[in-house]
């Protein structure tokens, strides 16, 4: 079976649509058509739902298509192999993180990276933590900056311990202690992100077994901090998501300190292309010679070497 037609396929499902993926690949719409139906002769299934509005992968399909973005990936590092062997520098990298990563980490390690690569195409996915997951696992994207647990079958490079830290108003009263205690903070209005952004705050609550009064179920760290420097509520953020754009904000640490493990995730790091490779000494390097000059006293992980 011809790799250009799992591209085809996995370019189509992704984009739902024939037309966008025959853009994207250089082929005419009718040709995508061809090469997905093609194969789909030769694997006796049906991959596609075809519609007014667009396409959308069969079950059948959702199950195939993990496998089919090995077989691709693995075209795609064998050619950037052959072509560093040349001394060309070319391919393809899509990378995955948190918004607080894609905020606070990447603008720097990107520009430096590209700077270095420039014959490598690299894409950006920022989502939740499920939504990164996700896309591992489906093989959207190459390797990721999650936080611990990794998904299963793949393997996590420790990089980054990023405390969590309670967030409240400069109004609040526990604003003038050195360290907060869970037990005063929960008695406060407590702010939340909503489902697939609050593992940390989850992780840390129920390890103290802890209710609190959740008044408000906010998307996204940015808005969480607008509605706290209001005076709204409290909240736990780890301290990478907080960014300082409110005078009245005030974070302070917990008496009993939680961390969580930030670091990079991929299927294997021995299988991976020159390009991923090169990416993760990129980010290794920033955090070893950059971030941890601007925070003193925090804590790096064995990943660093």
């Amino acid at each position: 079976m011809s790799i250009q037609k799992y591209r085809a396929f996995l370019t189509a499902s992704e984009q739902k649509s024939l037309t966008k993926a025959a853009n994207i690949l250089g082929y005419t719409q009718p040709g995508i058509s061809l090469m997905i139906s093609s194969l789909e002769q030769e694997l006796g299934l049906q991959l596609l739902f075809r519609g007014k509005n667009g396409v959308s992968p069969t079950a059948e399909a959702l199950r195939l298509q993990p496998y089919m973005q090995q077989i691709v990936s693995a075209e795609n590092t064998l050619q950037e192999m052959s072509c560093q062997l040349k001394g060309i520098e070319m391919g393809e990298l899509k990378v995955g993180g948190f918004m607080s990563v894609c905020t606070q980490w990447f603008p720097d390690i990107v520009s430096t990276y590209l700077a270095r690569h420039p014959g490598i195409d690299l894409r950006i996915f920022e989502g939740t933590y499920g939504e990164v997951q996700s896309w591992l696992t489906d093989g959207k994207i190459d390797i990721a900056i999650i936080s611990y647990p990794q998904p299963n079958g793949f393997h996590f490079l420790p990089l980054w311990e990023d405390p969590t830290l309670a967030v409240l108003s400069s109004e609040n009263p526990l604003a003038h202690h050195e360290f907060i205690d869970l037990q005063e903070l929960i008695q406060f209005p407590f702010i939340v992100p909503n489902q697939g952004a609050n593992e940390t705050i989850q992780h840390v609550l129920q390890s103290e077994h802890l209710e609190p009064n959740v008044r408000f179920t906010i998307k996204g760290d940015i808005a969480t901090v607008s509605m706290v420097a209001r005076n709204l509520g409290v909240s736990l953020i780890p301290e990478l998501a907080i960014i300082p754009i409110y005078p009245n904000i005030v974070t302070r640490p917990l008496t009993k300190p939680y961390f969580r493990t930030l670091g990079i995730c991929a299927k294997s790091f021995k299988h991976m292309s020159p390009a991923a490779l090169a990416f993760i000494q990129q980010v290794k390097d920033f955090i070893r010679n950059k971030w941890m000059v601007r925070h003193h006293g925090a804590r790096i992980t064995p990943g660093i070497p």
